[in-house]
This record gives C-alpha cells, structure tokens and sequence, in this order.
C-alpha cells in the first residue's frame, strides 16, 4: 500500500488505463447478440453462450484469489491477456456452439485473470487517506466505454456482421498489457510484501471478519438487483408501452458518470458506509417505484437510479480497502469482484423464475426488498470502527 498522498501516479495512471482497456473489450459484446443472429445460432442456445464467460469467472475466480499476490501479478496478467486474445480471436473465427462455447469460457477466463491482477496491483498505488477518490475514478474509467463504444459502432457504422472483424483488432489490443513490464514495482513494496500471498488461510481469516462479511453480502444482493435491471429492464418496458426504454441505461450511464467526477474526492471525507446505504436506499426506492411509472416518471427515475448506483459501487470498493489490513487489500478485492460475478449469475436467473410465475411487479419489489437489505447492511457496517492498520 502506498504511504505517500499522491493519487495520480505513474503507476495509478497505467494500472487505470489497463482498466479502460479491458473493460472496452468486455463493452464491444453489447453487439454479441446481433452477430449470434448472423451465425443462425438460435436465442436459447445464444443465451448460454452469452452467459458463459460470467460462468468462467464465478468458477475461475475463487481458485486464483489466493495465489494472485504483488510477486505474480504480473504473470497472472500477462497469461490472462494471452487467454483473453485467444478467445477473442477464437470468436471471431468460429460459428459451431461448442467451439463459441469454449471461446467465450476461455474468454471469461482470461478477462477474470487479468481483473484480478489488476486489483491487486492498483492497491500498492492507493494512499489510505484516498481510497474514496482513487475507487471513485477506477469505477469511472471501467464505466466510460460502456457509454462510448455503442456509439461508436453508430458512428462507424459496423454491422453485426463485421463484429468477427472487430474482434481481430481487439485480440491484438488484449495483449497491450506486457506493456506493464515497462512499469517498475513502487519502492515501498518490500521483498517480502513481494514474495508472500495471504493464501487460503488470508481467505479464511477475512471470511472470518464480520466487517468483510457484511461488505461481501451486501455487495451479493445489490448486485443480484443490478444485473436482474440490467437484463430485464428493456423487455419490461415493452411489455407496458414505454418507447426506447434502454435509454434508461444511457440516463443511468451519464448521471453515474457525472457522479464519480463531481464527487469522488468528497467520498473520502464521508463515512463510506452510511454514504453507501444512502445510495442504496435511492435505489431501492426506484425499484420499488418502476412498475407503477409513467413513461415520463420512468425516465425520472432512471437519473435517480444512476445517482445511487454512482454513489453505492466505488464506496463499496473504498470501504474494503478501508476495512481490510493491508496484506488482505487486494485479496479482498477480488473477493468483492466475485461478489459482483455471483450477482450476475444469480441475479438473472431468479429474476427469470420470479417474471415467469409472478410478473414484473414482484420483481422489481423483490429487488427494492434486496437492495434495502444490501442498505441495511451498509449501515451496519458504516457503524462499525474501522480497524487499525498496522
């Protein structure tokens, strides 16, 4: 961990635009959809398809965390980039479900492998007295091409059945990360810090922490809400007439963004947790408010919905590294990320159960109900002294 007060450092630079990089790559498959319907591959075998990179990493994840350190970082990062540009290549080759099975589990993979390395890499870059700020921006940079690459797709003009070509220019970008070799380890980081992992007794031990396992619940649940909105949202509205419903997501997107460069230098001047349950309380409501909206109320609440998911992820992100003792910083990360993975996968899949025997009303109450725990538990841990670092 980093003992000075400068944010903005070399290194802080490089690891954020190693964020942007990836998470560009994971944004271009926003047109995967349309380029499966090109290859006559049929919805519910599409849907699997989509689904198993996030497979990949829910299983992938949990057995690299205890052997990502700051002494292999850098080699999980390189062979995930090498993994990652495969599997890109791969899908843009193939057109059989097996083989664009195979690509996309080996592309969730890889895309975990060099997340994690990543995350563990930024914590030795963040000075304790900035976590609000420095999460803050890193969420910021992993948003941006999320609102930036459909419209350049819009703006190039590229059809779903160009995609297998862009996927030749990004499998070439993925491996843009052996450029970190060029970066040296900060001088801080001691050999030992170096050569020592928390392993699976580190795992155990934050997993035995009430702090870390409120954080890791609440960041589940909110994030089971998160995915179940962000895939079912658009069928809902055209179940109930509301036209370009997915602007909804571009209001959320722009508000967010605002957000995180408005405001991410005042998260640390907060208490993380009570500020975080705030947000997910703003949340909660809007869920709660969405199958009874109007068209124009719809659009309402999608600038308030943004404003709670701005303020509620990188404070969740700030609150483990503030919670957690410096050797478990990274390790906890990574273990909030496989919270976030577990929310996509269970999200989608109960939301599909409770749509299909209950409707859409008891879903969105549900979600209002689950991110209103995911507050609570904020609260509870806003209220818990924060630990002593040594």
């Amino acid at each position: 961990m980093s003992n000075n007060t400068k944010l903005f450092s070399f290194g802080f630079l490089a690891i954020n635009l190693q964020f942007a990089l990836v998470t560009s790559i994971a944004a271009l498959f926003f047109a995967f959809v349309g380029y499966l319907n090109v290859l006559g591959i049929p919805p519910a075998t599409a849907g699997f398809i989509l689904s198993a990179d996030a497979l990949a990493a829910l299983i992938v994840l949990p057995l690299i965390t205890p052997f990502v350190h700051m002494g292999t970082a850098r080699r999980w990062l390189f062979g995930g980039a090498v993994a990652l540009s495969v599997a890109l290549f791969m899908v843009g080759h193939v057109s059989s479900v097996p083989l664009l099975t195979a690509a996309r589990l080996l592309q969730g993979a890889g895309f975990i492998c060099v997340v994690a390395s990543l995350n563990t890499l930024a914590v030795q870059f963040i000075p304790k007295e900035m976590s609000g700020s420095a999460f803050g921006y890193i969420s910021l940079v992993r948003l941006v091409p999320y609102a930036f690459i459909p419209l350049l797709f819009s703006f190039f003009a590229i059809s779903p059945a160009e995609f297998g070509k862009v996927l030749n220019v990004a499998a070439v970008l993925a491996l843009l990360p052996f450029l970190m070799l060029m970066l040296p380890p900060p001088q801080h980081v001691v050999a030992k810090e170096m050569s020592n992992s928390p392993g699976l007794a580190g795992i155990i031990t934050s997993l035995r922490s009430g702090s870390v396992m409120v954080l890791l619940l609440s960041t589940l649940l909110f994030f089971c809400g998160y995915s179940a909105i962000f895939y079912y949202l658009k069928q809902f509205g055209h179940t109930v007439g509301i036209a370009n419903a997915s602007v909804f997501f571009t209001i959320c997107t722009l508000v967010m963004i605002v957000i995180r460069l408005l405001f991410s230098r005042l998260f640390d001047a907060c208490n993380k947790g009570l500020v975080c349950a705030a947000g997910l309380f703003i949340v909660a409501v809007c869920y709660g408010l969405l199958p009874f909206s109007s068209s124009g109320m719809f659009f309402v609440l999608a600038g308030f919905t943004g404003f709670g998911w701005g303020i509620a992820m990188p404070l969740q992100a700030a609150a483990m590294f503030d919670i957690s003792p410096p050797a478990a910083q990274a390790m906890n990360q990574n273990l909030l990320v496989l919270m976030m993975q577990g929310g996509f996968f269970i999200g989608p899949i109960f939301g599909g159960q409770l749509i299909s025997t209950f409707g859409y009303n008891v879903l969105f109450l549900s979600l209002a109900g689950t991110t209103l725990v995911a507050g609570l538990l904020m609260i509870r841990l806003g209220c818990i002294r924060m630990p002593t670092r040594q």
